[in-house]
């Protein structure tokens, strides 16, 4: 009985247990992502919702912003530092990933509606390309989801009707582009369009007559429901949209726009950082890359500019593909003679396996080479996608530095082990600080020279040039979002890194990139920064016992992170390794 009666007395203590509460809101979360944004969900690996679509609408968008406070509100009950050790780091990241979601919530639910790099047109290609296609269920999953386009579509048009409401207007150039992007996605020709292909390669275990009735309905389907909604979107971007959107490029065109550029840098970069100390190192960094790129012109006897160069020995008739199948071997070469080279620098690695494919048809020109994570599960494995378009335009000399970015060490490597660590809340696995993960792919390059890779002064330039790429961006990016500058002058200032893949048309993709998405690009460089800055910091305190592949490890072992809470991992670590 005297037990009983103590059990019972220690039941409330039991509820109120802080760490068991946050484990249990941190699940609630996660799950409750799941639901409001299903491609996620999809991305996951997660099944459950791959008949839906993400809702758009203005009152879905403030029903997400009122549960992000309410999560906040019950996160911040608890206090970190009354917190065991071990569950410190998982209460500041849940804090801080609620935050930067309300600190941009209108830019993200309103103001991207209209724009060419969007959710919507990158995202339902990915998600039917990330979709399992091997039941019958998965193919319903499919169909119900080319038959939800209508209400996805209606509720885009009312974010964007909301977003002018709110003077959040998208620059008109990025606007026409997104409604050429969107007419062109709605194939008519049944036996070409994308959203289709599942369905023209569906698995023999399906029988045939299932597989007949699966495409009828599925060919219903994008004629009846896909091709008006996408059509609708693109006329009304055409001719309602875009009229009423600003001319001017920068975000200081919008209402409180140098505000919300400076939310948007801190966003990205997860730093205080400002525009003009951006735009200074971004200069700083693009004369440093000049100076190394023309002492390797030196020393090959050249002596003609860097345009010169680019003519006449990156884009040679020996250094050009001459078709897709040609750049996807080459591609693939390179990661697999990278593989076995990691342990060389990693203490652990994935298990996670990483293929290497085309950009999908399509998105092929309006995107740039890309990284496509795992699932959390393990039922699909990672992809980098490369750019195959006008192969005849695109040179060997960069492919090296690109696959070292986009795949291994870099993306794949980093979001493979955050998908795969243990004991740590869903929402860690898939935490999105770009300023990490884009930093960590960009310091991933310089490993190139350590693995061995950069076997040719051709490879080092390539990746001197994708490099400087990175630095210009935070010249141009705050150049028209915090300068006034004209698109000619972002293309100006990209010249110094024409060359390899990155020629005139991919030079003003990007441009127009930048223009609709203020302050992602700043991510890259100022995160490759700083994690070069954490190495050079551990070796000269530790000397002879700094060990790369225990540094690579602190680095790596919690997932993706902002960049202070970076700094303290690695500042901890250099102390303890120093006692």
């Amino acid at each position: 009985m005297c037990r009983f009666l103590l059990v019972l007395a220690c039941l409330p203590l039991l509820a109120q247990n802080p760490v068991a509460e946050l484990n249990s809101l941190y699940r609630e979360y996660y799950e409750f992502r799941l639901r409001e944004f299903p491609e996620s969900a999809t991305s996951a690996g997660r099944t459950e919702y791959n008949g839906r679509w993400t809702d758009w609408s203005p009152a879905a968008a403030e029903r997400r912003r009122a549960s992000y406070r309410v999560f906040l509100e019950r996160a911040g009950r608890h206090t970190t530092a009354a917190l065991p050790a071990g569950e410190r780091l998982n209460h500041r990241l849940f804090i801080d990933t609620l935050e930067r979601e309300l600190s941009t919530f209108d830019l993200d639910s309103y103001y991207m509606a209209a724009s060419h790099y969007g959710g919507v047109i990158r995202g339902v290609p990915s998600a039917f390309e990330s979709a399992p296609s091997r039941t019958v269920k998965d193919f319903e999953d499919r169909i119900a989801r080319l038959e939800a386009a209508p209400a996805l579509m209606d509720g885009m048009i009312a974010a964007a009707q909301e977003g002018l409401r709110r003077k959040l207007q998208m620059p008109r150039r990025s606007v026409e582009l997104a409604a050429g992007i969107y007419a062109s996605q709605a194939e008519s020709d049944l036996a070409r369009a994308p959203m289709l292909k599942a369905f023209r390669e569906m698995p023999a275990s399906i029988p045939e007559a299932g597989r007949a009735r699966l495409r009828v309905r599925a060919e219903r389907a994008y004629r009846e429901s896909y091709l008006p909604a996408w059509r609708k979107f693109a006329g009304y971007l055409r001719d309602t949209y875009s009229p009423a959107t600003r001319t001017t490029l920068g975000m200081s065109g919008n209402y409180n726009g140098a505000e919300l550029y400076q939310a948007l840098i801190r966003e990205h970069t997860t730093t205080k950082l400002s525009a003009r100390e951006i735009h200074e190192t971004g200069l700083r960094e693009m004369e440093r890359l000049q100076k190394a790129m023309a002492e390797i012109r030196r020393s090959a006897g050249f002596t003609g500019s860097a345009a010169e160069f680019e003519a006449k020995v990156l884009t040679a008739p020996g250094l050009r593909f001459h078709g897709e199948a040609e750049i996807l071997a080459h591609g693939r070469d390179i990661a697999k003679r990278i593989d076995p080279l990691l342990p060389n620098l990693f203490r652990k690695l994935p298990r996670m396996p990483y293929g290497v494919e085309a950009i999908p048809q399509a998105v092929a020109r309006t995107m740039a080479p890309h990284y496509r994570p795992p699932a959390l599960d393990g039922s699909r494995a990672g992809y980098f996608f490369l750019r195959t378009v006008d192969p005849e335009s695109q040179s060997r000399c960069c492919m090296s530095s690109l696959i070292l970015h986009e795949a291994v060490p870099g993306h794949h490597l980093q979001v493979a082990l955050a998908r795969e660590m243990e004991n740590v809340p869903d929402f860690r696995k898939i935490a999105g600080y770009t300023a990490y993960s884009e930093g960590w792919g960009l310091y991933a390059e310089s490993l190139g020279d350590e693995l061995g890779v950069y076997g040719s002064p051709l490879e080092r330039y390539g990746r001197y040039q994708t490099e400087i790429m990175r630095a210009a961006r935070l010249v141009v990016d705050t150049g028209v979002h915090a300068l006034g500058w004209t698109r000619e002058q972002m293309i100006a200032a990209m010249q110094p890194a024409k060359g390899g893949w990155m020629n005139d048309d991919f030079i003003a993709s990007e441009v127009d990139r930048y223009i609709a998405m203020p302050g992602q690009a700043l991510a890259y460089k100022i995160g490759g920064l700083r994690i070069e800055a954490l190495r050079r910091k551990a070796e000269q305190a530790l000397g002879s016992r700094f060990d790369v592949r225990e540094f690579h490890d602190v680095v790596l072992r919690n997932g993706a992170l902002p960049l202070d809470i970076l700094e303290e991992e690695v500042d901890n670590w250099i102390a303890a390794k120093g006692r």
